[in-house]
């Protein structure tokens, strides 16, 4: 009888280091897809900044774009279209990106608008979304940033895959949340990086 329960034990020892090891390689996995897009999304501000302090001359519309017109600029690379009939959708990696840019009053275009002229002010702010391209991957961080030049993440927990929509989730921006608090956070958003700062 003891070396039935002897047996039991160094089995579930077993079975419980396994499942410790294929729990952290898990975690390791989901955390190395957050960095990458977290490289992603910094990269696309600053080519959002690059774009502002030096448009094309030709261009419609200034300062800042959407990343389409981002990456035909080459400004940025590593990016794949996402087909999407609503919006600018862009994937790399196990994330998915969306800059909409904003009218002068504030209100935000997911596209660029056969008449930009219909759009006074479009091209002067900007917001940039990523989260997970997979549906079941909610657990995984959302990240947001803006003219305002911060890198913001965000605990996710709902926005995962094409039909997600974290960007109108949110009745105020992200970004000038966080530029009131004194600590550069909120209770959603942490600051990661300023990259007018860098």
């Amino acid at each position: 009888m003891r070396h039935v329960l002897l047996a039991v034990v160094v089995a579930a020892s077993l079975l419980l280091a396994w499942r410790v090891r294929e729990l952290a390689k898990s975690g390791r996995a989901l955390h190395a897809r957050e960095v990458a897009a977290r490289a992603m999304a910094e990269r696309i501000l600053r080519a959002e900044e690059s774009r502002r302090l030096d448009p094309p001359a030709d261009a419609r519309l200034k300062p800042y774009e959407f990343l389409g017109a981002l990456v035909s600029e080459r400004r940025i690379d590593g990016l794949e279209p996402v087909a999407s009939a609503e919006r600018d959708l862009w994937r790399a990696g196990g994330y998915l990106f969306h800059v909409r840019l904003l009218n002068r009053l504030g209100r935000p275009i997911p596209r660029r608008p056969a008449d930009s002229q219909a759009e006074p002010g479009l091209g002067s702010d900007f917001e940039l979304w990523a989260w997970p391209a997979e549906r079941q991957d909610v657990v995984l961080a959302l990240y947001f940033g803006s003219d305002a030049g911060f890198l913001l993440q965000g605990e996710n927990g709902a926005h995962a895959g094409q039909d997600a929509h974290p960007e109108d989730a949110s009745a105020t921006s992200p970004a000038r949340e966080v530029e009131r608090s004194e600590s550069g956070a909120t209770r959603e958003w942490i600051t990661l990086a300023d990259i007018r700062d860098a």
